[in-house]
């Protein structure tokens, strides 16, 4: 009797490809990189690259689906989307804190913000649904926050998520240019604000 064949933990090659360009997407930004630095690095001919995505555009536009997909499955898991207001705040932060320990990576958002002009209109799509959804999911957050006396703030939940948002990217940045201390200091500043004691 055969035994059924135990899954590779290798990467195919397409998400080796989405994984390396992800990486050099978050370190460098998009413009920043080509198929020739990712073949370089994965030890295969451009033509490998192509086969898989064939324009760097289409190969922009899968990362930032991916992480669309990635938001989608995240804010819906029990372990986030079962929390209360307040500790799905703390999720978010985790998130962006994680970015803090890889490097000082900054976020998908804020790496292609900078280039959005340059970006193909395919990929600007994508982007703006992905800050859309993100935004959308934090204001209902923080309305229901508020609403349950455990999280407080001055206007509308839209503007506050999309406030909150940008202070996150933008304190990963600072972090770049400087050390993890700013955004502690930013995202400490967040929590004294947002958490009604």
């Amino acid at each position: 009797m055969l035994t059924p064949a135990t899954p590779s933990l290798v990467p195919d090659t397409r998400t080796r490809i989405l994984d390396l360009a992800e990486d050099f997407l978050l370190e460098r930004g998009f413009n920043a990189f080509s198929y020739q630095h990712l073949a370089k690095e994965l030890g295969v001919k451009p033509a490998a690259i192509h086969y898989h995505f064939p324009s760097k555009d289409d190969l922009g536009t899968a990362l930032v689906a991916r992480q669309l997909r990635r938001l989608r499955k995240w804010r819906d898991l029990p372990r986030v989307a079962d929390l209360p207001p307040q500790q799905q705040l703390e999720a978010l932060l985790a998130v962006y804190e994680n970015h803090l320990g890889h490097d000082r990576r900054v976020c998908l958002f804020g790496s292609l913000a900078a280039d959005f002009r340059t970006l193909p209109a395919p990929m600007q799509a994508e982007l703006r649904t992905f800050n859309r959804e993100l935004t959308e999911w934090l204001a209902q957050v923080l309305a229901v926050g508020r609403a349950t006396g455990t999280l407080r703030f001055v206007g509308s939940p839209a503007a506050k998520a999309a406030q909150v948002l940008t202070t996150l990217a933008g304190a990963l940045q600072v972090a770049r240019v400087h050390d993890e201390t700013p955004f502690q200091v930013i995202v400490g500043q967040l929590r004294l604000e947002l958490f009604a004691s």
